[in-house]
């Protein structure tokens, strides 16, 4: 008895899912070290996994996507602002009216 199972699959080369699938699986082989049994095994195993869990997609999986995503965009920072300083200094008259107007607002409330 063997311990191999064999699978034959057929492909409908008008459907463009499926015409693009075959291609996928052709190129495969033509790869030096790519193999249509590991990637088929593999795509199962991930779709059985992602089925079986609570989510479609783990915490790991949109790392990566939002690293690859990320991958192609450059980020500047802006340029520091800056903020003119303001000038407290007060002139003697300044002044004067400034102790003034405090005098005048504390006599309302005698």
């Amino acid at each position: 008895m063997s311990n191999h199972y064999r699978l034959n699959v057929r492909f409908d080369l008008d459907d463009e899912a499926q015409r693009r699938a075959a291609e996928y699986l052709s190129e495969l082989n033509n790869e030096k070290g790519k193999s249509r049994n590991r990637f088929i095994v593999e795509a199962v195993i991930s779709f059985m996994e992602r089925q079986t869990g609570d989510r479609d997609f783990t915490l790991d999986d949109v790392r990566k996507v939002f690293r690859e995503e990320l991958s192609e965009v450059s980020f500047v920072a802006p340029a520091p602002m800056e903020f003119a300083t303001a000038d407290t200094e007060l002139t003697e008259e300044q002044q004067a009216e400034n102790d003034e107007n405090v005098l005048s607002d504390l006599s309302a409330f005698f």
